[in-house]
């Protein structure tokens, strides 16, 4: 099953984008902050990806890309952010 690490501050948008995952097929990994996101990181396995809020506790998105290319790890990052004008996806592979 392909893994998905979801990285967001919001309990509620953390359990959304899990249930429409887990719905799809895909096994979701749940976390609210940087540590948590790099600790996760390291455990994942080739093919997972992770789907971010562009800020969240302790970091942002390109924190967490840097973070990656730093430690070798290389695993496809899509942003996500809420505005007035709708959703944004900023995606980094």
């Amino acid at each position: 099953m392909n893994k998905v690490l979801i990285v967001d501050t919001s309990e509620s948008d953390r359990r959304l984008m899990s249930g429409l995952l887990v719905k799809s097929g895909y096994e979701p990994i749940v976390v609210g902050d940087m540590e948590a996101a790099q600790q996760e990181v390291m455990k994942l396995s080739p093919g997972a990806v992770i789907v971010s809020a562009m800020k969240f506790r302790g970091g942002t998105a390109r924190e967490l890309i840097n973070w990656q290319k730093t430690e070798g790890y290389g695993f496809p990052v899509a942003a996500i952010t809420l505005t007035q004008k709708g959703i944004i996806l900023q995606t980094h592979i």
